[in-house]
């Protein structure tokens, strides 16, 4: 999947629009990590009298002002926003130039992806000069493209991915991917066998009567404590001296010889 990945940022090389320049009414959009987000521009206009930053949940409505610029005249300026919620909020910027003319710029998602440090803009002793970047992944290099092509490559990553790129140096970027954090399963309490208020076990079967329901109870370590058999009553309060002690206990709830659940409950220390 990762190699249909890297395929896909490549074929943007060939497919991707130039990458858009920061002068207002464009601007910059740089997720730093650690839920924050730099907002920056470049600004041709003299005569603006005002500049807001705005942010919202939706990319056309809801926008709120986070931040009014004090010095919205000056040609270049930005802001790092560092309670944007999560990174899938969109952002503009207002600005309104001497004359009463208003403008708000498109609306643009924070990026997915992470990037170290953007590459700089040329080179030093000859802006001109075709420069190779290699592209790492692992200890391999799986490209060296000029940079004009590495700017798509590296927006199709950082927008369209949550993968992340780290600059070695002013012609190396190392790629690492994405690994999620493992999802815990959110437990559940049972409807069935269940502590009540006072910390007492209640086994609660409305249909007791009609069925014949079992009950296995485990310890922490999975060794059987005991067995409820032929449950006839509707609901029964077990008593916490049965467990021997506080903590998690596991249960199995059988329906003749169906296993109807399979969960735990927890039984509260006392002081």
């Amino acid at each position: 999947m990762f190699r249909i990945l890297i395929m896909t940022g490549f074929m943007a090389l060939c497919t991707l629009a130039a990458t858009a320049q920061d002068t207002l009414p464009n601007f910059n959009l740089q997720n730093l990590g650690q839920n924050r987000m730099r907002i920056s521009w470049i600004n041709p206009y003299q005569s603006c009298v005002q500049l807001n930053i705005q942010r919202s949940t939706d990319s056309l409505r809801n926008f709120r002002t986070i931040l009014s610029v004090q010095s919205p005249e000056l040609p270049q300026n930005g802001y790092i926003d560092t309670k944007p919620g999560n990174d899938k909020m969109f952002y503009r910027l207002f600005y309104v130039l001497d004359g009463g003319n208003y403008f708000f710029t498109k609306a643009r998602k924070a990026a997915q992806g992470f990037e170290s440090s953007p590459l700089p803009l040329e080179t030093p002793n000859n802006p001109e000069a075709p420069r190779l970047i290699k592209i790492k992944f692992q200890d391999s290099v799986i490209a060296a493209v000029p940079y004009g092509q590495y700017k798509k490559f590296r927006d199709s990553i950082i927008y369209q991915t949550k993968d992340s790129l780290f600059a070695v140096n002013d012609a190396e970027v190392i790629l690492k991917r994405y690994i999620p954090a493992p999802q815990v399963p959110q437990w559940r309490p049972s409807v069935y066998i269940f502590t009540n208020r006072e910390g007492y076990v209640t086994v609660h079967l409305p249909d007791a009567k009609e069925k014949n329901y079992r009950v296995h109870i485990f310890d922490t370590d999975g060794k059987l404590l005991f067995k409820l058999n032929h449950i006839k009553d509707t609901e029964l309060t077990l008593d916490k001296t049965d467990f021997m002690h506080s903590g998690w206990f596991t249960f199995d709830l059988f329906e003749n010889e169906k296993v109807v659940e399979h969960n735990k409950f927890y039984i509260p220390k006392e002081f």
